[in-house]
């Protein structure tokens, strides 16, 4: 039975304790489809714990078990534990299992792929990646954002947008290595040449996890500098890679070039990841991997030209953006009024005015935040066009509305207000935020 292993956490459990776990989830998986044969198991709940399943491939299966969160009750006839199960949404533990898998094909391929090649191989890629990736997450704090795992696109007029997609087929143009770019200004989505899906998880990656760790980076080294009284006005602002060289003078800057897997042609591709930053305007290329890897004095010039290139268009790009972000966001003032996730499962547009940044806590409490995914949850099972409105104890409406692949969700603090006040506000809401892309009868 432990041969069917491949990754097990923690890896501190001893043998038998991980077959005897891994048996018993694959027992359930089989027992679950006798019922429904053309619909995996995906949830087992118990009184201490809950179980998400995730086939992601044919004859791999992914299993994540949690323990709920409990307190201990004392009164007179003694103590109790009780065992807080709805403080544990379903959808979360799985997206966060999907999202897992998903990164992981990102930098290492399928499954299959490394399995075929080598069984230890494959256990070695799912032993570098997973341990991570689970002391990353952060259960007490998975909410709606988490499940969605929706995309931020920055609108942009129809000048700005196509200056953008000019410069990008420049680079591709003049850069026959550069096979797929990405575009984005202050984490949000502009221009994207891959897929959906590859879209989704890419941008997930560098909202989340480059961007964020590179800035940190740079905040320690501008605190540094501020420290020893070295900060200059640099009125020439340039831009610089992410990944690839520190400085363009010296290959031995290069360091660790990303890669990852995109598939092309119905077959997997190694990509270098490519990220160039300038002010809030991030590029990021996907580079033919064998043509800059493995490092050397080639891929230094490869990075010295194509710096050249991009540098001032990028620049410009960069000044033109952030001045109509500014509009923007002089605009977006009246959505603060309004606790508002809008989410199309067409092309996973995310928009919101509960986090103000990605990676930042919702501002709205837990109870509200659990009512919203159960909301999400009624409207998964039924697929289609439904509203939900409900009053809280405090005085707070919640509504939910499903219509063509779109979600909105609302929280309307208002006091002493009736059901035909919050039908005008999202009346107000819809037309003000969501005139042009979101359409309710009502």
């Amino acid at each position: 039975e432990h041969e069917k292993i491949l990754f097990y956490y923690p890896e501190s459990d001893d043998i038998d304790k991980q077959s005897r776990h891994v048996g018993l989830s694959e027992a359930i998986v089989h027992f679950a489809a006798t019922f429904a044969p053309d619909r995996a198991c995906e949830v087992v709940q118990t009184l201490k714990s809950r179980q998400v399943f995730f086939q992601p491939e044919d004859d791999f299966w992914m299993m994540m078990t949690v323990s709920l969160p409990f307190s201990e009750i004392v009164n007179k006839d003694g103590s109790k534990i009780v065992y807080h199960n709805d403080e544990v949404q379903n959808q979360a533990l799985r997206s966060i299992l999907i999202l897992s898998y998903k990164l992981y094909r990102l930098f290492n391929g399928p499954m299959a792929k490394t399995f075929n090649e080598s069984i230890e191989s494959c256990r070695d890629h799912l032993a570098h990646f997973f341990p991570r990736f689970i002391t990353a997450i952060k259960l007490s704090n998975l909410d709606l954002q988490d499940i969605l795992q929706g995309i931020r696109f920055l609108p942009l007029g129809k000048q700005h947008f196509l200056k953008v997609q000019y410069v990008i087929n420049l680079i591709e143009a003049n850069f026959s290595d550069v096979q797929y770019t990405l575009f984005l200004f202050d984490d949000q989505l502009i221009w994207s040449g891959l897929d959906l899906d590859h879209t989704q998880i890419l941008c997930n990656y560098l909202t989340t996890n480059l961007l964020p760790s590179f800035q940190e980076a740079e905040n320690v080294k501008d605190q540094i500098n501020k420290d020893s009284k070295s900060v200059m006005l640099n009125l020439d602002i340039q831009g610089k890679f992410i990944t690839g060289p520190t400085e363009l003078g010296h290959s031995a800057t290069i360091g660790k070039i990303p890669r990852v897997f995109i598939m092309k042609d119905g077959n997997w591709e190694a990509f270098a990841v490519i990220v160039y930053k300038l002010l809030d305007a991030v590029l990021c290329m996907l580079v033919k991997y064998d043509a800059i890897c493995p490092t050397n004095s080639r891929t230094i010039d490869f990075f010295r030209k194509l710096d050249k290139f991009i540098g001032p268009q990028v620049k410009q790009l960069a000044f033109d953006i952030a001045e109509q972000n500014i509009n923007n966001r002089r605009l977006s003032l009246s959505e603060m009024q309004y606790r508002f996730i809008y989410f199309n499962h067409v092309n996973c547009a995310f928009k919101s005015s509960i986090y103000p940044k990605i990676n930042q806590p919702a501002i709205i409490g837990p109870d509200l935040m659990r009512l919203f995914c159960d909301i999400h949850t009624e409207f998964d099972k039924t697929k289609g066009n439904d509203e939900f409105m409900a009053k809280t104890t405090t005085d707070c409406w919640i509504v939910g509305k499903a219509n063509h692949e779109r979600e909105l969700f609302v929280a309307h603090n208002v006091k002493n207000a009736s059901l035909l006040d919050i039908n005008d506000e999202m009346k107000k809401l819809t037309s003000t935020i969501f005139g042009n892309i979101f359409y309710f009868n009502g």
